[in-house]
């Protein structure tokens, strides 16, 4: 059951793991300048300079990151008279990591599978089931080597920033890598994410069927029903 109709106040978090709602928001131009971002500061002439940017231009996308959250600005160690000027550095936890991937491909991938109809919960079910199979490795057994489907798909989900809370019979999923796209288009995102965990249910050994995903359920979470349990 995928249904929206809900407060907004309702529903996860934006996932904290890679900042991906606000990376997945960035133009290619600004990506490109966080991308060059280590965790010591740097001036604006350097990182101008390695990206072959006017200065001013640099100054321009990476204050929009600093506004952002996905950087930092603090004044560089002086070096001689006067004062000493501004270095960037990457917010620690932050970059264009998988999950900024993953949201930046997955809201032009939204945006379209909206504009083209059909069945789109189908379409969008079959592609996170492949999606999810795609992802079941090694994660695929516990401790002792034992098959782990549900612990499997915790391990995928925490992975990918969903930060799940297990409490049987329910997984509460209290952050979204792709919040804002998913209250525009539930029935693509929030598609992709049910057969996610079908895809890696069944890859892991475990029972996809009777799996739900209640979307904004409550105040803080979205509501993941495994079936089997």
């Amino acid at each position: 059951m995928i249904d929206v109709e809900k407060n907004e106040a309702w529903g996860p978090r934006p996932s904290r793991t890679g900042m991906a709602d606000a990376v997945a928001s960035l133009s290619a131009q600004r990506r490109r300048v966080l991308e060059a971002l280590d965790e010591e500061p740097r001036s604006i002439a350097a990182l101008a300079q390695l990206l072959g940017l006017h200065v001013n231009t640099a100054r321009e996308h990476l204050d929009g990151l600093v506004d952002a959250g996905l950087a930092l600005r603090s004044r560089l160690t002086p070096t001689g008279r006067g004062r000493p000027g501004w270095g960037y550095a990457v917010r620690p936890g932050v970059g264009a990591s998988s999950v900024g991937e993953y949201a930046s491909l997955a809201a032009v991938l939204a945006e379209h599978a909206a504009a083209q109809g059909g069945d789109v919960a189908g379409d969008m079910a079959r592609l996170g089931r492949g999606w999810g199979r795609g992802l079941v490795g090694s994660r695929a057994t516990d401790q002792d080597g034992e098959p782990d489907p549900e612990g499997t798909v915790l391990d995928v989900l925490d992975t990918l920033g969903f930060d799940p809370e297990d409490r049987p019979p329910v997984v509460r999923l209290r952050q979204c890598p792709m919040l804002d796209v998913a209250r525009r288009h539930p029935e693509v995102v929030c598609r992709v994410h049910l057969g996610l965990v079908e895809g890696v249910l069944e890859a892991a050994g475990g029972d996809p069927h009777g799996v739900d995903l209640e979307a904004f359920a409550e105040p803080g979470a979205c509501l993941l029903h495994l079936g089997g349990r």
